[in-house]
């Protein structure tokens, strides 16, 4: 009785160490797998961060940007506005202010700026065209609204001309 009570401890300690070993393996491959898991994870958000932080840079540069181009552009105005004043002072004691352009200029500048109003207008083929239901005014164009144009003119491709660089900046910044 002695021999087999040894035996069946240890046949019962035996099969504790073989659980508890394979209960060891079991779960540190769970373990590692979970710790694989994690680690993965932590990889993607760390990239998920990464991109949120760089396009949170890309939309702060590009409002300063925007607001730089916006401010020299209000600039802009603002200068075109007080040299047509100074244009209108200046104009106004003058003799051949009223004398009309020809006919064929007017019409020429006429129907390219309204090309140029086509060409900018995107067209809604749901909603009928304001613009197309009513009669062109035939009046001639004098000097002085020729001269009193070409600042404001001048003024609205010089602000193109800096929206352009803000988005070539822009371009530049994100590369």
């Amino acid at each position: 009785m002695k021999s087999s009570f040894w035996l069946i401890l240890a046949v019962f300690v035996a099969c504790l160490a073989g659980g508890l070993i394979w209960s060891a393996n079991h779960y540190h491959g769970k373990y590692l797998a979970e710790q694989k898991r994690a680690d993965t994870a932590e990889k993607e958000v760390d990239g998920q961060r990464l991109v949120i932080a760089t396009q949170a840079f890309n939309m702060n540069r590009f409002n300063q940007i925007a607001d730089y181009t916006n401010r020299n552009n209000s600039l802009i105005d603002a200068g075109a506005e007080k040299t047509v004043i100074e244009y209108r002072e200046i104009l106004r004691r003058d003799k051949t202010c009223d004398l009309p352009v020809p006919a064929d200029v007017a019409g020429g500048l006429l129907d390219y700026t309204n090309s140029l109003r086509a060409s900018a207008m995107h067209a809604d083929t749901g909603q009928p065209d304001p613009t197309g239901a009513t009669s062109t005014a035939t009046g001639g164009l004098t000097y002085c609204q020729a001269v009193l144009w070409i600042k404001p003119l001048l003024a609205t491709i010089d602000k193109a001309n800096n929206q352009f660089v803000g988005i070539r900046q822009i371009e530049r910044d994100r590369q």
